[in-house]
């Protein structure tokens, strides 16, 4: 979504001053958060926003070249939402799943105009960092264009082979190759 010409005209009325929040939505397998920047809690778009004090830092979003995949990076600081702390070693529960990222713009503490989407991505790694100095848990989310690098969903059986492409006989024979060791060079 794009800014709205009451954004647009904020935004040229205080060309050295904008205020603006961000929003993060993270829908995990069995609960959802809706966090804003900050330490007050808001409603925008009919859903209330908890307060996200200092636990979530996104890194900046990179636009990256034309059809390239750039994910974002999420870390989760200080006090971690619960249920990603459950769910570290529960892949099921956050791989996949959406997470979003808005920007809302202020005026004298009222929001001006609709939320825009800044990232719209799914998770694809929650991992624990740690050093001597910090530590935190980081998400990477990829956009919706990641899935191009990805093979289709299924297993290298003829069958799933077929069903790509019809007539290509490149994995017939794979069940015959289980535990079989080829020695030697291979020559044709």
């Amino acid at each position: 979504m794009a800014f709205t010409p009451a954004q647009v005209a904020l935004l040229d009325a205080n060309r050295e001053l904008v205020e603006c929040r961000r929003l993060f939505h993270v829908a995990f397998a069995s609960a959802s958060y809706r966090l804003i920047e900050g330490s007050t809690p808001d409603t925008l778009g009919g859903s209330t926003w908890q307060p996200a004090h200092d636990w979530v830092q996104a890194a900046a979003i990179e636009s990256g070249g034309p059809l390239e995949a750039v994910p974002a990076i999420y870390r989760i600081g200080k006090n971690p939402l619960p249920l990603l702390l459950a769910a570290l070693d529960n892949r099921a529960e956050w791989w996949g799943r959406p997470i979003q990222q808005y920007l809302q713009l202020y005026s004298g503490g009222v929001p001006v105009g609709p939320m825009v989407s800044m990232h719209r991505g799914k998770i694809r790694d929650v991992k624990k960092v740690q050093t001597a100095e910090l530590e935190y848990l980081e998400i990477r989310a990829e956009s919706p264009l990641d899935i191009r690098n990805m093979t289709p969903l299924g297993e290298y059986t003829d069958r799933d082979q077929q069903r790509r492409s019809a007539g290509d006989r490149g994995c017939e024979f794979a069940p015959s190759l289980v535990g079989k060791v080829i020695t030697g060079w291979l020559r044709g």
